[in-house]
């Protein structure tokens, strides 16, 4: 029976990156933090980007009370990497999940 894996990606054909798991410093208008990450993405060869996605672990709790952090909030990340380079991208967070981290997409190079 032969193989149907795609020979590289997902059974989509996008092209998996690493991601990225750790700190990373956000911003909300004018509310700073640093949150605990967890992205990952692909290049879209029909939207012709990179589309990442992931969650904000304690997100809300780090900022001050009444800050929006609801779906459809805008949110700057800024990575710190090993070589150190910032790799800075905004994102829009989509949804709270059942155990309160926030889900952030984006659309443009990966912050990591």
């Amino acid at each position: 029976m032969p193989d149907s894996t795609p020979p590289h990606g997902d059974e989509n054909g996008h092209e998996p990156t690493d991601g990225y798991k750790g700190p990373a410093d956000i911003t909300v208008g004018e509310q700073h933090a640093t949150v605990e990450v967890e992205l990952s993405g692909h290049f879209d060869s029909i939207v012709g980007r990179h589309v990442w996605r992931g969650r904000l672990r304690e997100f809300g709790g780090a900022l001050t009370p009444g800050t929006p952090s609801g779906p459809g909030t805008e949110v700057t990340l800024r990575i710190q990497a090993g070589d150190g380079r910032t790799a800075t991208a905004t994102g829009r967070i989509t949804e709270i999940d059942l155990w309160g981290s926030h889900m952030i997409d984006g659309i443009s190079a990966p912050p990591y």
